[in-house]
């Protein structure tokens, strides 16, 4: 019940199998290769069912995404919240008063240098937040998973932080963190 639930909301997840060195993913033509790119590790291991008599081929991780352009579509179908979405590109603040993200000096920076990108007041701008924590609350143990999540800052301050404007997109697999490696997952 709970997955048809979520497959009727559109909250799909993928499971995309992904390198245990953190140096791949294996998503699109990748997917079908059997050794990594860039370390030459094997893509499955090997797990015996049984009494060693089958063994089938198990991926060493897997990382889950859950589809952003879903939830994204969803802000601007609904009326009251397709108008929050062109909020950032329609207020004015003070020029001495930073109420928005999109009152900084960087916003105005990107906007000059971006200018297709910024002339369009429906396109998305995300900020990304990620942070470890341990599965299960197994304490002792060195194993962590990376939430990834994506908020629109196109919406105003009064909303713009509240849980349902939060989207977990990706979580990493541990057992350590991905550090300088997060990019590979996005």
């Amino acid at each position: 019940m709970p997955l048809r639930l979520m497959r009727g909301l559109g909250l799909l997840v993928e499971k995309i199998d992904c390198c245990e060195d953190q140096c791949m993913i294996y998503w699109g033509v990748d997917s079908e290769l059997t050794s990594r790119k860039f370390c030459g590790k094997l893509h499955y291991i090997a797990q015996q069912l049984g009494h060693g008599r089958n063994t089938k081929k198990c991926p060493c991780k897997k990382m889950y995404y859950f589809p952003l352009g879903p939830r994204l579509q969803r802000l601007y179908a609904s009326e009251s919240t397709a108008k929050h979405m062109r909020w950032h590109g329609e207020h004015s603040s003070p020029e001495d008063v930073m109420q928005h993200c999109s009152d900084s000096i960087a916003w105005r920076h990107f906007n000059d240098v971006n200018r297709d990108f910024a002339a369009k007041v429906r396109n998305v701008r995300l900020w990304l937040c990620t942070d470890g924590f341990q599965v299960f609350g197994i304490s002792g143990k060195s194993y962590s998973s990376w939430p990834v999540i994506l908020t629109p800052y196109n919406l105003p301050p009064s909303i713009c932080m509240k849980s349902e404007f939060m989207f977990l997109t990706v979580i990493t697999p541990g057992p350590t963190n991905p550090k300088q490696k997060i990019d590979v997952f996005l």
